[in-house]
Parts: structure tokens; sequence; C-alpha cells
């Protein structure tokens, strides 16, 4: 629900929060063509020291216009969509006749809005964070609304809905930054892994084939970052393939995983994408840090333009293992977009440019 923004990225690498102490250029990469698998039916990519650089293919997706300025507050899902004010004081969810309004409340504005096709979350952050954040779930079957009251939120951080599952920040024993999950469907909720001390967490992603998470240190000029999944008891695994601590994007797949790596430190918004599939290795090709989102059955990231002439693009990494360019700019060269939002197999995207700007929204196979 937010557009990309230098301050939204830098906010990843503050610290001390979570400290327990208090399109390439001719959509043409060189390379060698993918490899085929023994069954022909997609590539069975590289090794991890040569991965097969993979060719982007047109595929746009059917957008429609929302109606709204890009860069709204905005979650479009199945049958639902979300519409928040550009203060943070209220969202209102709608349905062919139907609303359901939720409001930030006295001293909170509102942080976050998740939807799935069977839920919507709204977070209500304490704008001293002092306090914890509440947490309002809204049932879209019925529109009745509920709460999660315990484990307690955090203020702020990363949050993930993946159908009635919900994963958020909390605290645990002596301020240890901690990963909770909430049942919503029967409010149950539980802390799981927390990180070690003086270290913390974000980037959350979550889907049916499960959550990624990527952990970072306190190490100075520049963080520690690793890019994880976590195994069937919650705690994070690294991902065998990026190097040491330049991960930053993750996201699980049915046969494996897509992250990103930030090659120069300093320039924290430029990445390289990667994929995994059944121990085959794939180079996506550039794009931005914090973009990439699960939706549907694919992975989609944002890449800015790779020239003066070149449009921002939104790409897809699907299950038959190839990748698609699944949104182009009107506007080329001066063009961004914002981070993509998922809704329960809808993709929302706010798109900026000299062109003109656009929210657009499409329905993703």
């Amino acid at each position: 629900m937010r557009a990309r923004t230098p301050a939204a990225l830098a906010l990843l690498v503050v610290l001390a929060a979570c400290s327990n102490e208090d399109r390439p250029a001719d959509l043409q990469p060189d390379g060698p063509p993918p490899s085929s698998s023994s069954d022909g039916d997609a590539p069975s990519g590289g090794t991890l020291d040569d991965p097969i650089v993979v060719e982007p293919e047109a595929a746009i997706l059917d957008w429609q216009d929302s109606g709204l300025d890009a860069g709204a507050r905005y979650v479009r899902g199945p049958e639902w969509e979300a519409v928040g004010d550009e203060a943070g004081t209220e969202v209102e969810l709608t349905r062919d006749g139907d609303a359901v309004t939720v409001q930030a409340g006295v001293g909170r504005t509102i942080s976050e809005v998740l939807m799935s096709e069977t839920w919507a979350v709204v977070v209500r952050q304490d704008k001293a964070e002092t306090a914890p954040s509440e947490v309002v779930t809204v049932d879209l079957s019925s529109g009745e609304q509920g709460e999660v009251v315990s484990p307690a939120a955090a203020s702020g951080g990363s949050w993930a809905l993946v159908d009635g599952d919900l994963r958020f920040p909390t605290y645990g024993d002596d301020r240890a930054y901690c990963l909770a999950t909430s049942a919503l469907a029967d409010s149950n909720g539980e802390d799981g892994w927390c990180a070690p001390e003086r270290s913390g967490f974000s980037g959350l992603t979550a889907n049916e084939h499960g959550v990624g998470i990527m952990t970072f240190d306190d190490a100075r000029p520049v963080a520690c970052r690793t890019v994880n999944l976590l195994d069937a008891g919650g705690v994070p695994q690294p991902l065998e393939g990026p190097a040491d601590c330049t991960g930053w994007d993750v996201a699980a797949t049915a046969d494996g995983a897509v992250w990103s790596e930030v090659p120069k430190p300093r320039r924290q918004e430029e990445a390289r994408f990667h994929a995994s599939a059944d121990g085959g290795y794939f180079d996506l090709g550039p794009g931005t840090t914090g973009s990439a989102v699960p939706c549907g059955d694919s992975v989609f990231f944002v890449r800015d333009p790779q020239g003066p002439d070149e449009p921002a693009r939104l790409m897809r990494w699907t299950p038959d293992r190839t990748l698609e360019v699944a949104y182009e700019s009107a506007s080329v060269g001066n063009a961004f977009l914002g981070e993509p939002v998922c809704g329960g197999g809808v993709l929302s995207l706010s798109s900026f440019g000299e062109e003109g700007d656009e929210l657009v929204w499409a329905s993703v196979g």
C-alpha cells in the first residue's frame, strides 16, 4: 500500500528498533540459452556458480484502472477492495454495496493493510511507537470485525498474510524481537522464533509454499543480511545460493525460491534477482530491493528503467520457470513503480512518470 521511497528502503536497515538492547537495456541479455529438463517441460537451470541467464518474455497482464491516484493506499482482492486516506486515519473496505470502515483512532495511524481471499487485516500503529500496535481483522465472508490481542504486536515491523494465517513481529522475554503467528479463524496466536541479541528481521513474504524472511545484524557500516525460508518448526534456514551478507528479498516457490542480492552496499536500492528450482539456478537480472511479492502462482519484482529509453517494468517468475514482463510504464527513463501489493491473487501497482501516473490492478492466473 505504499509507494517505494528512499526513506522506506532505508527503514529496513534501521537496526536500533530491532536490537534487544533498547527491463535490461534490450530485453535480450547475453548468456547461454536455458537448458531443458529431462521431460522438456521447463528449463532445469544451471549450477550455483554458473546460473542460467533467463531471457524475459512479454506477457502483459490485463490491467484495470483503479480510478484512484497513483500512490494511494489501495489493496484489491477478488471481491473486496480497501482504500485508505492519505492521512492514515481510516480504511474503507467495499464490495458490491457492502462497506466496512476501520478508524485508526486517537494517537494512532494505519500502518498496514493486508488482504487474502478470506480475510483483511488493518494495523493501527501508535504514533509515538511506545505502545503495541492494534490489529483489526475483517472476515470477508461476513464483514465481521475482530482483533488479534495476543501475542501483542510490536510497533511497526514487517507483516505477512496468507489465507487465514497472519505473521507479525512481537516482543518476547527481555525484549527479544520475535515472529508471531495468529490463526485468524480461531484467534489462536502464538510466539515463534526470536532473533538473537543485537539482530532483527524484515522483508516477510508468505504464500502456500512457505514463509520468507530477511535477517540482519548490527554490523557497521553495513549490516550483514541473510535471506531465509522458515522450516517446519518456524526457524529461519538460510538459502543456498546468495553470497554472504548480500541478500535482501526472498520468497518461496513450489520448487525453490526467488531472492535478490545487493552487490554494492552503498547502492542498496539496486539488486540482482535470482531463483532456484529443484537444484538448478537462474539469473533473473536487475531489480529493485524491497519489491518482491508472491502473488497467485508466481513471484513478482520491480525493475527500474535500464536506460533513458527504457520503461519501468514489473517482472514475473512463473512456475514454468519463465521470466515475463507483466507490466511496462508508459514513461521511459524517468519512471518508477511503487511496491506491488497482492490481495488474494490480485495484484495492485502504482506507476509514476512524465507520461502520467496510474494505479492499476490485475488478477494473476
